[in-house]
């Protein structure tokens, strides 16, 4: 049957969903707040829609197809944010256009664009949940269906690994079992780290769940040393490859995190843009030298990890520096991480390719090879990289030309679509965007679709676009 792993993908995604919409229903149930109603039909949809997926995938093969992959891959997040809006709408806190997007902007870590302070307790424990699910969705995609997609991932997922990646499903589990032990070993470290800071068990776990997932919705004001220190642990940790970090915990050595080259110039990118941050906001005679560092690392962290922790203080910084962080998001982690943006290993084949053919302009004879990981990086790969590179680019433009139609400023819109793309928020309110609920609701689908697109690696875009055209070509 065609869309059978369709079917699989979704039924297992939805049953995950259907288990974590438990958790506010019971505290809703035990507290007693009477907003258990609001998650009733998002948890029997998800589990009608689970059961009906799951008789549509039984039929499925051993191996992926790659347009039902992609498929897949493009999908999963509208659906998911149609579950995730449901709660919002049936309590009315939230009205619809609003409401998909916030789950929209949950899944894809994006963030939160409500008062999160101003809900029931359990509508924020359900946000956070979606976050951090959204995460270990994705990171299970970035390892399972994106190599197939797009090959330059594979290449760097497997750089001084030994995994090899395939479309068998059986290999694919394996995967997907190796990076959500570490997602619940961050999660669980993070945690540690809160409570030693002081927070509450409770306040701890759903703040760990927002920074390990680089969702980036406080629950506390992040002000005290503690804080500021478990914050910034998590996030620097979730911008690794979680597969060579498992690896490191199968080993016990750090040797393979020693000689894994994005690592260590991810590693330059954060020192350097600290340092850059810190020297101008002292000279700005906003903080002294101790704590402009500390800002500066902890601002730089958020921003290169796509996780968005900022405060007020944010929009008080430099030109310079809310540019530079602004930058930084389209940078994002390593790859293999739960963070947004291009990816280090990109811009680093990126860098090297210019590097080689500045070389073969003067030495035309000369033969060099772009290397990342110690590896040699393939012709293919590098093209990809140059293919990804210009559609995101375009993709960024275009998004940015589509929101200005609402009334944003050149600069706003830039902003709004750089947030949308990257999975960072915050990314928008260095340039002091206007409130989202404000816009008409053809811009805030729009700005949904722009999350999507920026968590389904945009390569499946433009694939699932060839491939329904195709397809009207050939019906018509």
């Amino acid at each position: 049957m065609k869309g059978a792993f369709i079917f699989f993908g979704m039924s297992r995604m939805l049953s995950f969903i259907g288990a974590l919409l438990l958790v506010p229903l019971a505290v809703s149930v035990y507290s007693g707040d009477g907003t258990a109603s609001a998650f009733w039909p998002s948890l029997i949809t998800t589990a009608a829609g689970a059961a009906l997926f799951q008789v549509g995938g039984r039929t499925r093969k051993r191996q992926m197809p790659l347009t039902e992959g992609t498929a897949l891959l493009f999908f999963a997040w509208f659906v998911l944010a149609l579950v995730g809006a449901m709660p919002f709408v049936c309590a009315g806190i939230l009205v619809p256009a609003d409401a998909f997007t916030e789950g929209m902007a949950a899944f894809t870590t994006n963030g939160t664009f409500m008062s999160i302070e101003q809900v029931p307790a359990t509508f924020r424990i359900w946000h956070i949940l979606m976050e951090w699910a959204g995460a270990l969705i994705f990171i299970s995609f970035f390892v399972t269906v994106v190599p197939q997609v797009s090959n330059v991932f594979s290449f760097g997922l497997t750089g001084n690994n030994p995994f090899v990646f395939t479309t068998g499903l059986t290999r694919m589990f394996s995967f997907v079992k190796a990076v959500s032990i570490i997602y619940v070993f961050l999660t669980v470290l993070s945690c540690i780290a809160y409570t030693a800071a002081g927070l509450s068990f409770d306040t701890a776990v759903l703040q760990a769940m927002t920074t390990v997932s680089t969702g980036g919705t406080s629950l506390v004001p992040l002000v005290s040393p503690g804080l500021v220190a478990a914050a910034m642990i998590g996030m620097f940790l979730s911008s690794c490859n979680f597969l060579l970090l498992y690896r490191i915990l199968r080993e016990r050595s750090i040797r393979a995190f020693r000689f894994n080259t994005e690592i260590r110039v991810f590693a330059v990118l954060v020192i350097g843009a600290t340092f850059l941050v810190a020297m101008n906001i002292r000279d700005g005679g906003l903080y002294p030298w101790s704590d402009s560092l500390r800002t500066a690392l902890f601002h730089v962290l958020s921003f290169v990890s796509t996780t968005g922790f900022t405060g007020p203080e944010a929009v008080t910084f430099p030109e310079f520096d809310r540019l530079l962080l602004f930058l930084l998001v389209f940078v994002g982690g390593c790859v293999g991480s739960v963070t947004g943006g291009m990816r280090v290993l990109r811009f680093l084949i990126l860098l090297k390719m210019t590097g080689r053919e500045l070389l073969r302009t003067l030495h035309p004879q000369m033969v060099v090879n772009v290397k990342a990981n110690n590896m040699s990086v393939p012709l293919p790969v590098i093209s990809r990289v140059l293919n990804v590179f210009f559609l995101f680019t375009v993709m960024f433009f275009f998004s940015a030309l589509v929101l200005s139609l609402s009334g944003l400023t050149p600069l706003h819109s830039f902003g709004l679509a750089g947030s949308g793309l990257t999975g960072t928020s915050a990314a928008a309110s260095l340039f002091e965007t206007a409130e989202l609920t404000a816009l008409p609701v053809w811009a805030k689908l729009y700005y949904s679709f722009t999350m999507a697109l920026g968590r389904m690696e945009i390569v499946a875009f433009f694939i699932v676009l060839q491939t329904g055209t195709h397809f009207l070509r050939r019906r018509w």
